[in-house]
């Protein structure tokens, strides 16, 4: 990995990233779908895994055709939630945040 890569890697899961996407998901999901932590579940499904349908859906038109900065954004709230879902396994949790945005 080069430098400037490793660097940006590091900007985009840095502690401060990840809380700034966190603040910005209830007003880019219009306060609705919003995960309930720690158990990442949507109140407005029923306790639906998060990211629930209508919350992939919503990001996807937010993010347009960039499904690779969908990705990232996505990616730093798997990092969110990975760090309070410790029993769920990782290729659950790769299923369940990224694998939507191909």
């Amino acid at each position: 990995m080069t430098d400037w890569l490793a660097r940006r890697h590091r900007d985009l899961m840095s502690p401060r990233t990840i809380a700034r996407s966190l603040e910005a998901l209830p007003q880019l999901l219009g306060g609705a779908h919003v995960p309930e932590q720690p158990a990442w579940t949507c109140p407005d499904c029923g306790g639906a895994a998060w990211p629930c349908s209508p919350a992939r859906t919503i990001l996807a038109e937010a993010y347009g055709p960039d499904r690779a900065d969908l990705a990232i954004y996505v990616g730093q709230l798997l990092f969110a939630a990975a760090a309070e879902l410790t029993a769920t396994p990782a290729h659950e949790l790769n299923e369940r945040f990224i694998a939507w945005t191909r």
